[in-house]
């Protein structure tokens, strides 16, 4: 079983991978992206060495949005900015289970094949600390709160706690379990196909 964590507390000596989330990126502008996290939950950062005081007031001027993105083929440039990914509506994921995940679609079909999502939790949400499956494999970047994530070999006391800015990547078919540890989490979520979930407790 491999399943890939980055936390913020862990980059150094992280091996940055040629392709994140589908896109082709040289090594050093992802050690650089990865290299942000403590920025996004700094309460003070320095911008052009100013203190422009809380990240989030020096994204004020940019407008949330809940239209989706261009496709890729469409040869359109995206940019999403933090206040823009939290400041969108989200749907529950299964409408059945309005206490589980929520949703928010930037790029493809979810129900049909692969897609690049926003996920949203709250603490000890519907089906967390759960062992399952999907069959697609996917790769998440957490932005807000904090969440653990953790294998069949692994229990939620003993998972390390991740911040915003770490990273995880979980195979198709490989049992894991997941919880948010805070008021509420976020994360950008890409999917290599259809999202599904198998709990093989419930069988």
């Amino acid at each position: 079983m491999k399943i890939l964590v980055a936390s913020v507390a862990g980059l150094e000596g992280f091996a940055a991978p040629d392709r994140l989330f589908g896109f082709a990126l040289k090594k050093h502008v992802v050690r650089l992206l990865l290299a942000m996290g403590p920025l996004a939950c700094s309460s003070a950062p320095r911008i052009n060495g100013t203190n422009k005081g809380a990240l989030s007031a020096s994204l004020d001027a940019n407008q949330a949005t809940d239209e989706p993105l261009a496709p890729m083929s469409a040869g359109t440039m995206s940019v999403i900015s933090l206040r823009d990914a939290l400041g969108r509506s989200f749907r529950p994921l299964h409408p059945e289970l309005p206490d589980g995940p929520r949703i928010a679609v930037l790029r493809g079909d979810p129900e049909q094949g692969p897609s690049f999502t926003l996920f949203r939790y709250g603490p000890d949400y519907t089906g967390s600390g759960r062992l399952h499956t999907h069959s697609a494999g996917y790769q998440s970047w957490l932005i807000e709160g904090a969440m653990k994530h953790w294998g069949p070999e692994g229990d939620q006391e003993s998972a390390p706690v991740l911040a915003p800015g770490s990273y995880w990547s979980q195979p198709a078919g490989e049992l894991h379990a997941d919880n948010c540890v805070a008021e509420q989490c976020t994360a950008y979520v890409v999917f290599d196909g259809p999202i599904d979930a198998d709990f093989p407790d419930a069988h």
